[in-house]
């Protein structure tokens, strides 16, 4: 089936096994309270994990699945501008009870202006290159070759943004050329920077 809240596309199995095996199996007030805290999470406000872990205190993992699950169900929702009520049937389709569907649009329905706007200020932060740094070893680097660990923020795994590190190994040739391009390529952004506006 095709989902509105996930773009027209298929839901992934993950999600349909977390709102099966656990969203369903909250008490509604749980699930509710559960989905405001993650909306609040998404907007950047104070993460308060102890209710989380108390909310959660019959789940496994520390309800992390769960909240994992909601997170995206929100971001999705938000960033399709799924309205509650369809948001609402298609997550019953989804094996969720009605009234527990209720009071995760509740929540969608407060939160989703402000959900959107994080996802506006966030748009070219996907994926952000945080940082580079040279670990060659003379034991582990191939020859010819530099290692770098690269840091990644907000990189999508899973359709969940997550801070990543890559360790790869690049020739010192290729190496000097992307220099090279990149030096080139600061040159003609600081020529647009300084250029005055037409009058």
């Amino acid at each position: 089936m095709k989902f509105r809240f996930c773009g027209e596309g298929d839901c992934p199995d993950w999600v349909l096994a977390e709102i099966i095996s656990t969203l369903s199996h909250l008490t509604i007030e749980n699930l509710e309270q559960l989905t405001d805290l993650v909306a609040k999470r998404i907007c950047e406000k104070p993460f308060e994990e102890s209710k989380i872990k108390s909310l959660t205190s019959s789940l496994t993992n520390e309800g992390k699945t769960a909240v994992a699950c909601i997170h995206f169900l929100l971001i999705n929702a938000a960033r399709y501008n799924c309205t509650e009520n369809i948001f609402g049937e298609e997550i019953q389709q989804l094996g969720l009870p009605k009234d527990h569907a209720g009071a995760m649009c509740q929540v969608l329905k407060e939160h989703s202006p402000a959900i959107r706007q994080q996802l506006i200020k966030k748009s070219f932060k996907i994926n952000e290159l945080e940082s580079i740094r040279d670990v060659t070893s003379p034991d582990e680097t191939p020859p010819n070759c530099a290692t770098l660990e690269l840091k990644i923020s907000q990189e999508l795994v899973d359709d969940l943004p997550q801070d990543t590190t890559h360790v790869v190994n690049i020739e010192l040739s290729h190496l000097k050329a992307l220099l090279s391009e990149l030096k080139t390529a600061r040159a003609i952004m600081e020529k647009y920077e300084n250029k005055e506006p037409p009058t």
